[in-house]
């Protein structure tokens, strides 16, 4: 390492390149920031989740191979105390590298070994940063893995973690709805096929039934967030487990496994069973995308559904008043939108863009290795954390204050095709034709129709009971 005051000179296989002099992390970062502008994307220090589980894994690392004795212990210590002082005092300035970087991850790994290396050093000797004696990047930090099995277990972890806490708020929405049924599922509404009247049903009946689809779907999405305990570590290559020490293959995943539980996040993670699998393709992390585009279309049919029921207030449904949040317009006075129920659908649908991002990495990894994790990673984060804004907003300020109108409601529910269908219920397909010809659209007229045939049912009724009871 050469340099002046204010800067230093690094060199790698490449050639030359002049950084500043303060800067922490090394030449290969700042290849990947000159190279790869950032151009809006989030840096990985912008995900919190997928950077501390490199750093965990980094520290199980490090505590793994001192204990097999392929480390120096002193090498070692100083390269957990700086993984651990990361973990609890982010630098998010150290880590400028974003996810389209090339294929791979192998940039945000090499951010992550430089960063780790020259903090190591400063903390050894005081050496200045690039210096990487005695603590090299390569040999020392990335030693026994590679970016590919370290990403990959980052990834699940960070997914997991993420996911912990949407599934709370898709589990509390399921909560909510199940309330509303409780306190005003019993009233009636009219429903709908094809967007035509139908048969008059409970709110009971149709939030009922939303809550039973997201929570069909949250099993789903359940499920397969489970399956990402399957990690590939030790498969430091393609998928070979002989590219790491045998012992260090042993012991890591509880090394790692100890330190996610010390610093609060998921845990249990097992070696996946087929690592060239694990390799090849990133099975675990799309089929949780999928399961999460599902719920998230659920979610944007429900919120659409919110919208229907709630317009008018003259014009429109008015079946329900949703809570008054903002002014619905420049221009006309009073007007108040549904803008809760579309922000749902505005989330879920930038969700099911970043699901089919995702769902483009499968179509092209090639052969032995899938290069594209980071944009696998980068969109199941964005996918959680915008669906998790979306059903949190959706509610604290509108599902959980949202109200039926009951004498609109009830007027539908005995409007025209409602009322003819009990009058087929109680007299028959064909007196309900008639009864339907007879009155050409008079609603009044088939709801009395409903009143004389319930009467009459009822009368007839009494009649049978009366006679089976004084029956000789």
């Amino acid at each position: 390492m050469i340099g002046n005051a204010t800067s230093r000179i690094e060199c790698d296989g490449i050639g030359p390149l002049e950084l500043g002099k303060d800067v922490v992390f090394g030449i290969q970062t700042q290849r990947a920031v000159d190279l790869y502008p950032l151009v809006g994307q989030k840096c990985f220090a912008e995900r919190p989740a997928l950077l501390n589980a490199m750093l965990a894994v980094k520290k199980a690392s490090a505590q793994t191979n001192v204990q097999i004795g392929v480390l120096d212990p002193a090498v070692g210590a100083a390269i957990e105390q700086a993984a651990a002082k990361l973990l609890s005092e982010p630098r998010p300035d150290f880590f400028p590298v974003h996810a389209a970087h090339g294929g791979g991850g192998i940039s945000f790994n090499m951010n992550l070994n430089e960063v780790l290396a020259n903090l190591a050093n400063a903390a050894l000797t005081g050496a200045a940063y690039g210096t990487y004696a005695p603590v090299e990047p390569s040999d020392h930090v990335n030693l026994n893995h590679s970016t590919a099995d370290s990403l990959s277990t980052a990834c699940h972890i960070a997914a997991r973690t993420a996911y912990a806490s949407f599934e709370c708020e898709v589990a509390g929405l399921v909560e909510d709805l199940e309330a509303l049924v409780a306190e005003w599922g019993g009233q009636r509404k009219l429903a709908r096929t094809c967007m035509q009247d139908a048969v008059d049903i409970s709110f009971g009946d149709y939030l009922g039934g939303v809550s039973a689809s997201l929570a069909f779907n949250l099993d789903r999405a359940r499920r397969d967030a489970e399956k990402l305990r399957a990690v590939s570590l030790g498969a430091t290559i393609i998928g070979r487990r002989e590219d790491c020490d045998p012992a260090f293959y042993t012991s890591i995943l509880p090394a790692l496994n100890a330190e996610l539980e010390r610093i609060g996040m998921p845990s249990g993670f097992r070696r996946a069973n087929n690592l060239f699998a694990a390799t090849q393709a990133h099975d675990r992390l799309l089929a949780l995308g999928g399961a999460l585009d599902q719920l998230g279309r659920t979610l944007m049919r429900f919120a659409k559904d919110l919208r229907l029921m709630a317009s008018g207030p003259v014009g429109g449904l008015s079946e329900i008043r949703l809570p008054a949040v903002q002014a619905g317009s420049s221009a006309i006075p009073g007007k108040v939108n549904p803008t809760i129920p579309e922000f749902m659908v505005q989330c879920a649908m930038i969700a099911a863009g970043h699901a089919h991002t995702m769902a483009m990495t499968q179509d092209h990894g090639e052969l032995d290795y899938n290069p594209w994790q980071a944009v696998v990673i980068g969109s199941l984060l964005d996918m959680l954390s915008i669906l998790e804004s979306g059903v949190a907003t959706l509610r604290r300020h509108c599902v959980q204050g949202m109200v039926p109108d009951a004498a609109r409601n009830n007027d539908l529910a005995t409007s025209l095709l409602p009322s003819l269908i009990r009058v087929k219920q109680l007299k028959g397909y064909s007196y309900a034709s008639r009864v339907a010809k007879d009155a050409a659209g008079d609603v009044d007229a088939v709801r009395r129709e409903v009143a004389d045939a319930e009467c009459a049912c009822s009368s007839s009724h009494e009649n049978t009971q009366y006679a089976e009871n004084h029956h000789d």
